[in-house]
């Protein structure tokens, strides 16, 4: 073996597999004065080591040295003087690096220091260990204690000190202990893994009358223990010390930025959610009680009604008109049932509620079917149908076997509807954005006219949950489908849904559409609804008896026709009527 050969390997053997930003326990390295001040001056200060040593990935620059800002500094100075700190922060100030930052400069500079990460999902807590990992690389070797084991989910450093992660699960760290803790959004834990994942965690720190306990989250409602833990600590009800970072702490958020972002976001309720600090009561309703009141004398009965029942119309169909229909599934076997809404959206500042289906009983295949037949009736609108489990049978076959194409595609955390699915993928963020755009429409605006007491109902025991989630109420009782079909009947309003599919005129002062017209495709094809012969009610209150041809008095029979003659029907083989038709071929 050659000097040289010998000398490379000899050096490698100072590295953990060879990789030069790893050093190993007990290497050592030629000092400089300058090297030695660093050392001191950075295991004193997590502020000189945060700003001399500490890198972050800039999206458009790279790696590069963090600028901390004021109030980022201020988190940091009460992380290394409380023993408990509760932070409240608005979206995108930093929170996970400040947690990074804080972690690392203990476990550098600390002997025996046993520190675990813990976020509410595991992809989350291994992007956080993936930003501890490249940022103790970037340290120079001689800030580095030396690697012992150097993992995915872990890392042990000669000093004893560990970094570790683990999820919000109902034994996360059982079994430990540990001298730092850090979790990381603690108020989206799922409601049934709150009291024992802090019955599994609490423990690990109680060992140590010195152990720490960094919380970090966006407000997510009330009643959850963060808001606990955080209001408590403002009031100084507990043991925490409380911190909070508002957005227009950050440099370059100023009035203009937050008129930019409620736009962006649909709603000033949806902005106070995501960067205004604000706890949303749960238990809040899609419709308040005074709004239902105001909105009740305006339901009416239909003034059609077929299918015994399921299918209700209150306003005729007509080619004039711009219409958008949205759709929720169900499988037809319980008490959830399969809805479609459909709004008149000629004027946006007097949207109407024109017609709903809701069956229970009929199978997603037989539905499509019907969807069809109702779509067509309204002249093939836009339509947004979620096609999350059965829905997914229900959008591809009405897709490829009926050729429907007016469909809008929409997933969540993106605005791009090109190379989407069809139909709307019902995850969280999407169901939230939608009824944060329906109470937009229906509470902001008040633009919204409301026929169906049953579709009212349903708005007004549609709640928010404790984790900021929205669903109808937990009695047994209580139901959304009809507001979720409406939810996605007012996506299809979503601005940058809405420019796709529509020639946007003019937006309002939210950037949201304010006039609207349709794209040219062509003529719309109308028909007669086929549902016709289950009818129950044609028209009037609701006691008018059902028709039945070829019984009874022949007086009645003939009458029976010529009322059905009178809205557009006609015998095969006879000449259509000069007069206009209800349902225009």
């Amino acid at each position: 073996m050659s000097y040289m050969s010998k000398n490379i390997k000899k050096d490698e053997q100072k590295f953990y597999l060879g990789n030069k930003k790893l050093p190993r326990p007990g290497v050592e390295f030629e000092w400089t004065p300058e090297m030695l001040a660093n050392l001191k001056k950075a295991q004193r200060n997590i502020l000189y080591f945060a700003e001399n040593f500490f890198y972050i990935v800039n999206l458009d620059r790279g790696k590069e040295k963090i600028e901390l800002f004021r109030c980022q500094k201020r988190v940091l100075r009460s992380l290394r003087d409380n023993r408990y700190v509760a932070l409240l922060a608005s979206r995108q100030i930093g929170k996970t690096t400040l947690m990074t930052i804080y972690c690392l400069w203990i476990a550098c500079f600390q002997e025996d220091q046993r520190i675990l990460i813990v976020a509410n999902k595991e992809q989350t807590a291994i992007n956080i260990f993936k930003r501890v990992r490249m940022a103790y690389e970037m340290l120079p070797n001689y800030l580095k204690p030396g690697v012992v084991e150097y993992g995915k989910t872990a890392m042990t450093l000669e000093n004893g000190s560990s970094i570790g992660i683990s999820t919000t699960s109902s034994d996360a760290g059982r079994g430990d202990s540990c001298n730092v803790l850090n979790l990381d959004e603690l108020a989206f834990i799922d409601n049934h893994l709150v009291d024992p994942f802090w019955k599994s965690v609490y423990p690990i720190i109680s060992s140590s009358k010195k152990s720490k306990i960094f919380v970090a989250s966006t407000p997510n409602g009330t009643g959850n223990l963060f808001h606990q833990l955080y209001s408590n600590a403002v009031k100084g009800e507990n043991n925490w010390h409380a911190e909070k970072v508002d957005w227009h702490e950050i440099p370059g958020r100023d009035e203009l930025w937050k008129e930019d972002t409620i736009r962006a976001l649909g709603s000033i309720e949806a902005f106070n959610q995501e960067f205004g600090n604000v706890f949303l009561e749960s238990g809040e309703s899609a419709v308040d009680e005074s709004l239902f009141e105001e909105l009740k004398p305006f339901c009416k009965e239909p003034e059609y009604v077929f299918d015994e029942g399921a299918y209700k119309i209150w306003t005729e169909p007509s080619p004039d008109r711009l219409y958008v229909a949205g759709v929720d599934i169900a499988e037809g076997v319980g008490d959830n049932a399969s809805v479609v809404q459909v709004l008149d959206i000629t004027d946006l500042t007097n949207i109407e509620q024109v017609a709903v289906y809701h069956s229970n009983t009929i199978s997603p295949y037989n539905f499509t079917t019907k969807l069809h037949e109702i779509l067509q009736n309204w002249g093939s609108p836009l339509v947004a149908i979620e096609r999350n489990n059965c829905g997914a049978q229900v959008v591809d076959h009405l897709y490829n076997t009926h050729g429907y194409s007016n469909l809008i595609h929409f997933a969540p955390n993106t605005n791009n509807t090109n190379n989407q699915r069809l139909g709307v993928i019902a995850h969280t963020n999407t169901k939230y954005k939608g009824v944060m755009n329906m109470r937009y429409w229906i509470n902001e605006l008040r633009v919204l006219k409301i026929n169906d007491i049953n579709t009212l109902n349903e708005l007004r025991d549609f709640v928010r949950n404790p984790n900021g989630t929205w669903s109808a109420k937990k009695e047994t009782d209580c139901f959304d489908d009809r507001v979720m079909s409406l939810v996605w009947a007012l996506i299809c309003l979503e601005k940058e849904l809405t420019e796709n599919y529509f020639d946007l005129i003019e937006l309002d002062d939210n950037g949201k559409p304010l006039k609207i017209q349709s794209l040219n495709y062509g003529e719309k094809p109308y028909m007669n609804p086929l549902s016709i012969y289950n009818n129950e009610k044609v028209a009037g209150d609701g006691n008018v008896p059902p028709i039945v041809f070829g019984m009874g008095e022949s007086t009645q029979a003939e009458d029976d026709m010529q009322l059905l003659m009178d809205q557009g029907w006609r015998v095969p083989g006879q000449p259509e009527p000069e007069s206009d038709s209800l349902w225009p071929m």
